[in-house]
């Protein structure tokens, strides 16, 4: 299990837009994600994200727990931090 934070900073935060984008990258991986923000933790549903109500330069944190949790924390901070994404295909 990985625990990291993160200071979202792409603009508007985690609206509908951004949300999308999370759960396709964060549904590309074969581990558990769940985020923390404000003592609250939800999985990876689309409005369960939303509801957090997640604006830029707000710190949250990123859990994931299974087979490839190391490339799904590092490639969502990097989605939260700057707005982009690549996948590793190895």
């Amino acid at each position: 299990m990985i625990l990291s934070q993160i200071i979202v900073n792409i603009p508007r935060g985690l609206q509908a837009r951004n949300t999308c984008r999370l759960y396709v990258i964060a549904s590309s991986f074969e581990c558990n994600i769940h985020i923390i923000y404000k003592g609250i933790t939800c999985e990876m549903d689309l409005m369960d994200i939303m509801n957090l109500n997640v604006i830029e330069r707000d710190e949250l944190t990123l859990v994931a727990n299974g087979k490839d949790e190391k490339d799904a924390i590092s490639t969502l901070k990097n989605f939260l931090s700057e707005g982009k994404f690549s996948f590793n295909n190895n």
